[in-house]
């Protein structure tokens, strides 16, 4: 059952840093900002440049801000694949309570049982989700609270990563000024919110393919399988396109989009097109032919590595096939290329909200969607990770609160064996500020309507 309020997704990419805000109400998530600038300090999805990429996540968060009329202050942050760990867990407890109900309480201290699991000192607990509770041996429990037993038990997995990848991370995000509320693992959410039931049971595999790498994420019986991360995406086929030509980026990323493909049948051998190269002031003419042979290398290239993994991992005929999203695979022919590359079923998600309908924005969208979708248990499950106290018996929706009126704020100028996953000031009147995760959407002045806004949005993003 989802929550209702506001929650902010912050995707860091190699190539872009995107920002969604939504407000949940009523199970419904209603995007009401987003923004999406060009990355800094970030190489195959690592923040190498602490500085650098708070500065652009700052920027990313104000645009967001501008565009939405709420002002951020904690963001829910993708972490990519790299390096992740998956391992089984679990912890058992005796009920200590009188009455021998089980609360919030027990859950916490059942979930921080599970965590005493021995972790190696450079790694650190990212999440753990639970699968099930069992009760005096009543087993296949999903919400434990209320019932009455003597012992509590919890089977879940455990996600690990390297703690310098997670300490840059938050170091990061709060030095943007910004607080992190929670770590999500990306691959776990984008397989959650773009396969649906019947695949995520059965099996599907989803393809992202960003600018600075791609991530493979395979998901089967509700739990992620596998996941890998591949340092290529859609940045690497500009750069063939401009060494090939001997032409700029600029230049370069232009043909991708306007005459590029990456299926060979459906390039022409008679259009052409002047592109302008270094060292002559003639253009040159090439044909459409010609440049989809050189970004066709490249995706072969890089789903033959996919390819050869899901093989070796027993993957590549699961039945719901293989989903591809991300900013490269906008580019016409890599579906079709997908699919003769892994002769099975593949497809482009395209996400549904309203002024977003865009691969590119899956990821970011998805961890809105991961958290706004959490059960209470997942809550108490995170705040155990995480070390953070729970305000106990209160509910998990957020409460209207009253309104506070502040001056405009000035704009700046199955459980298995353990999965080792690889890696690659003028006086006027006083206006109402929403703030994000803490003020009620009641009350507010009138806005403009949201399909407005949002196609408002899209309007400047990509001038």
């Amino acid at each position: 059952m989802a929550r209702n309020g506001f929650f902010t997704g912050l995707d860091i990419g190699t190539s872009s840093i995107k920002v969604l805000v939504a407000e949940y109400v009523n199970g419904e998530m209603n995007v009401i900002g987003v923004s999406n600038v060009p990355s800094a300090g970030v190489k195959d999805g690592i923040i190498v440049d602490i500085e650098t990429a708070a500065t652009a996540i700052k920027t990313a968060i104000e645009q967001a801000e501008e565009k939405s009329g709420v002002t951020i202050d904690k963001v829910n942050v993708g972490l990519p694949a790299n390096l992740l760990q998956i391992e089984p867990t679990q912890g058992m407890i005796p009920v200590p309570s009188e009455s021998k109900e089980i609360k919030d309480e027990d859950v916490d201290s059942v979930v921080k049982s599970a965590l005493t699991k021995s972790i190696t000192p450079e790694r650190e607990v990212i999440s753990l989700v639970p699968e099930e509770f069992i009760v005096d041996g009543f087993q296949g429990i999903r919400d434990p609270r209320g019932m009455m037993g003597i012992r509590l038990e919890m089977r879940g997995l455990i996600y690990t990563g390297p703690s310098t990848i997670l300490h840059n991370l938050r170091k990061t995000v709060e030095r943007a000024g910004i607080k992190v509320e929670n770590i999500i693992i990306s691959p776990l959410a984008l397989t959650r919110s773009v396969l649906n039931e019947g695949e995520r049971e059965f099996g599907a595999t989803v393809i992202d393919m960003g600018g600075g790498q791609t991530t493979v994420a395979s998901m089967r019986a509700q739990e992620l399988q596998y996941t890998n991360t591949y340092s290529e995406g859609g940045e690497y086929v500009t750069k063939d396109i401009s060494k090939v030509l001997k032409t700029s980026s600029q230049i370069a990323e232009a043909l991708k989009f306007n005459f590029g493909t990456a299926n060979l049948s459906e390039a022409s051998n008679s259009e052409t097109v002047q592109v302008e190269v270094v060292g002559s002031e003639q253009p040159i003419e090439i044909t459409e032919r010609y440049l989809s042979e050189i970004i066709s290398a490249r995706i072969r290239h890089i789903l033959d590595r996919v390819k050869q993994d899901l093989e070796r991992g027993r993957l590549l005929d699961l039945p719901g096939g293989i989903v591809i999203v991300g900013g490269g695979a906008i580019m016409p022919g890599v579906v079709e290329t997908a699919q003769d590359i892994f002769g099975t079923n593949v497809k482009l998600h395209v996400p549904n909200q309203v002024g977003i309908r865009n691969p590119m924005f899956a990821n970011v969208i998805s961890l809105v969607e991961y958290v706004g979708t959490m059960t209470e248990v997942d809550v108490i499950a995170q705040s155990a990770v995480s070390g953070e106290e729970l305000l106990r018996r209160k509910p998990i929706d957020i409460a209207p609160k009253p309104q506070r009126i502040v001056t405009p704020r000035v704009e700046a100028a199955p459980s298995a064996p353990v999965q080792t996953v690889p890696v690659f000031e003028e006086e006027r009147p006083a206006q109402t500020n929403r703030t994000a995760h803490q003020e009620p959407a009641a009350q507010r002045e009138p806005r403009q309507k949201l399909g407005d806004r949002v196609r408002g949005i899209f309007g400047s993003m990509f001038d």
